[in-house]
């Protein structure tokens, strides 16, 4: 697909290592999507986060979400699990037009990007 070599796709339970997590190698970038979504999951998220960069220190951790609170953070959790994370303004590649790929999803709410690698 897209001439692209094989790129493995697996499911994931945040928080818990299935033997399919423990069998995949290394990778350079996970992709997630608006994955803080609630913040019971938080931790969860950012434990297997850490398990999978810890496979290749050089990794990163791609994702965007939308602002629902000012007062969920993950800072404290960062810090916990020794990651840290680089705020992507979305000007950087045009992604805070009124309309984004037909939704208009970004001129009624904050839609934040970061990176999350080890610290």
């Amino acid at each position: 697909m897209n001439h692209l070599p094989h790129v493995p796709v697996i499911g994931i339970t945040w928080g818990r290592v299935s033997p399919e997590l423990l069998s995949l190698a290394p990778v350079d970038i996970i992709l997630g999507s608006d994955v803080f979504f609630d913040p019971k999951d938080f931790e969860d998220i950012l434990t297997t986060i850490y398990f999978l960069l810890e496979k290749n220190p050089h990794a990163q951790f791609w994702t965007t979400y939308q602002v629902r609170s000012a007062d969920w953070s993950i800072e404290a959790l960062l810090y916990k699990w020794k990651l840290k994370s680089i705020h992507i303004p979305l000007h950087s590649f045009s992604a805070d037009k009124e309309h984004l790929a037909s939704s208009p999803l970004p001129s009624r709410h904050t839609i934040e990007m970061m990176i999350i690698s080890l610290a």
